[in-house]
């Protein structure tokens, strides 16, 4: 039986949505809604990170929403920690001082996909994100299109698919709805079931201040949304613990005026995956 080769890459899309916006990595996942104990695990975060990064962001124990539908960290958040000055090779920061709170609409990425066994493929990545009511209640609406072609097959195959998906304002996935047309014909056009973000209400864990990047130096790139002599370069591994030695490594190229990464290339040598993506645009 061949593979479904569309449907394999659109499931993975999706798992690569979860791990761009940070949903899993070396940081406890997200439990409590502010005892003692989760105040205690912010304390001792912010401890952690006065040794690594000065100055240290300011927050109060439990961040609360809105979050910002970018980064999903609190609108109310004020980065004290630049990205234009570049720290010492090997500091870290938090994912709130890295990205900040970005107020965009839309952005557009080129992708590159290595699936170890499939084809070569290649496409566009589009997000646009606005703020409505869903099933009675305030919501984030993220409409999420990829155009996909497999290497060596005309463009009358290539896949386009769309997630419709929702979220509460504290960044949990609330519904999913996919689209994915080949040749004018849907291929599907259903419900998914939400994705468990695990995210609490409020974050009172400390993953606000999560010591996630590592500063690797200052490294030029050049994407097709133009060239960026001072990109700077994070690192950050995401672990699964119910996996031994399963590590997924994420590469960012920041630019100090751009207000998200330029570049991301998510490389798991273990499930023999490796994706680039290059920003196209944004606005």
């Amino acid at each position: 039986m061949k593979p479904d080769i569309f449907g394999t890459v659109a499931i993975i899309a999706i798992l690569i949505t979860v791990l761009i916006s940070g949903c899993t990595g070396e940081n406890p996942p997200i439990t409590g809604s502010g005892s003692m104990a989760a105040t205690q695990q912010v304390t001792q975060a912010t401890i952690r990170q006065t040794i690594l990064v000065t100055p240290v962001p300011t927050m109060p124990g439990c961040a609360y929403p809105p979050l910002n539908p970018w980064t999903w960290v609190p609108e109310s958040y004020e980065p004290v920690t630049t990205t234009k000055i570049p720290p010492e090779p090997g500091a870290m920061v938090s994912k709130a001082d890295l990205f900040g709170t970005p107020s965009l609409k839309w952005e557009e990425y080129a992708y590159f996909q290595k699936i170890r066994s499939l084809p070569d493929s290649h496409g566009i990545s589009r997000m646009e994100k606005t703020r409505k009511m869903h099933q009675g209640r305030p919501a984030i609406h993220e409409n999420h299109t990829y155009f996909l072609l497999i290497e060596g097959m005309s463009e009358e195959l290539a896949d386009t698919t769309m997630d419709d998906m929702y979220y509460d304002e504290y960044g949990n996935m609330i519904s999913m709805h996919r689209r994915v047309i080949r040749n004018g014909e849907f291929l599907e056009d259903a419900d998914r079931p939400p994705v468990n973000m695990s995210r609490g209400t409020p974050d009172c864990s400390g993953t606000v201040f999560a010591l996630r990047y590592t500063f690797v130096g200052k490294d030029p790139v050049t994407v097709p949304a133009g060239h960026y002599p001072d990109a700077m370069k994070y690192t950050r591994k995401d672990i699964d613990e119910s996996f031994p030695g399963k590590e997924t490594l994420l590469t960012y190229w920041i630019d100090p005026a751009v207000p998200e990464p330029v570049k991301i290339v998510i490389d798991d040598p273990r499930e023999g995956l490796l994706f680039t993506y290059e920003l196209r645009g944004r606005g």
